[in-house]
């Protein structure tokens, strides 16, 4: 028994056509089942086509009102689907229908938990697509390379055994639920060839929107997989905010005080480590209040001395090598010493400074 979810919004045409496709498939193939509608209050009269389809066939629907998005739509699906095994599809026939016993077979036989539909594993392809859409879906698949080894992670179209996601938290934006699934759950899966079909009724969801989430929802699996990432992007923007109290004190030091820029830079660094410190314990580290702080802080500054000194050492290096420099070089010099320096703080900072986060024993004034 498979339960089979096709998220829809203005699929009226399409779904009266998919639907009997489905049953046809599964009763050739020996194999029972329901489908599982999720329609985003479609104006064009999805819903009630998926209606007079539950008069024939087994067929679920859920009107949506207050809630959008395709990927949400099929979280829904799962929640409402009664059989083991899910396979979610787009409802505009560009999924090979004849495909689903090939994704259902291995999970049923206990092969793996998840099977996936791939346009470019060998035998798959695509049909009717310029090469601007290939471009795109190409493109969109390398930038999530670093999160899966699928070859397809833009595809809409698998299988998956229901209990293999319990206790898994799915939070997708936009629409690529099949990577949300693969990143989030690390299950392992096997892959199907599939021919690709352009739409043949409605209007295309690849919208510039649509394409804006993707690159958003890539950053927060991103940031799932790689943690130390945000945390590093975190670090980077304190660091960015405390480089103007930095150079304030840095350029105060030397137009106002002739100070020599390699003598000023420890006085600019002290005011600008106080303030990184109190903004990476609080945003970039999540560090409770309760965790002593003079300790940490004392190894915060012990420990961007470090990098004070990598910084000191590209603006030596840089003021001397350089014979002709404007009036402010030296400005450019300090920012390039603490851009290099950054990486070093972070791990340092990271480790050693802010990793008392998740002792109990360390939460105390």
């Amino acid at each position: 028994m498979v339960s089979i979810i096709l998220p829809t919004y203005n699929e009226a045409e399409n779904i009266q056509i998919i639907i009997p496709l489905i049953f046809s498939v599964l009763a050739r193939h020996g194999m029972g089942g329901e489908v599982v509608v999720v329609d985003d209050n479609s104006p064009d009269g999805t819903g009630e086509a998926a209606k007079r389809m539950a008069e024939i066939y087994p067929v679920k629907l859920l009107v949506r009102k207050d809630e959008r998005g395709i990927s949400s739509a099929v979280i829904r699906g799962m929640e409402l689907a009664t059989n083991e095994i899910i396979v979610v599809m787009d409802a505009d026939l560009s999924h090979p229908v004849e495909k689903i016993p090939d994704l259902v077979r291995p999970i049923a036989e206990e092969k793996v938990d998840m099977v996936v539909g791939s346009r470019y594993v060998g035998g798959g392809h695509t049909q009717d697509w310029g090469w601007a859409r290939r471009v795109i879906s190409r493109s969109a698949g390398f930038l999530a390379s670093g999160l899966t080894n699928m070859t397809d992670p833009t595809t809409g179209f698998m299988a998956i055994r229901k209990t293999a996601l319990d206790g898994i938290q799915l939070d997708p934006i936009g629409w690529k639920i099949v990577l949300e699934v693969a990143v989030k759950s690390e299950l392992a899966f096997s892959e199907v060839p599939i021919a690709f079909e352009g739409r043949q009724t409605g209007e295309s969801k690849l919208t510039f929107r649509v394409q804006l989430d993707y690159f958003r929802h890539l950053w927060r699996l991103y940031c799932h997989r790689f943690s130390t990432l945000k945390q590093l992007f975190k670090f980077c923007v304190v660091g960015a905010s405390g480089l103007f109290i930095d150079t304030a004190v840095l350029v105060f030091l030397v137009e106002l005080l002739s100070f020599d820029p390699r003598m000023a830079a420890p006085f600019a660094f002290l005011g600008a480590a106080t303030w990184n410190y109190h903004w990476d314990r609080i945003y970039a580290f999540n560090i409770r209040a309760g965790i002593t702080t003079s300790r940490n802080y004392l190894y915060f500054l012990l420990i961007s001395s470090l990098g004070l000194c990598v910084r000191i050492g590209v603006m030596h290096a840089l003021i001397t090598a350089i014979t002709f420099r404007p009036r402010f070089f030296y400005i450019l010099a300090s920012i390039l010493g603490i851009a290099i320096a950054t990486l070093c703080n972070f791990t340092l900072a990271k480790y050693f400074v802010f990793r008392f986060k998740d002792d109990p024993k360390n939460h105390r004034q």
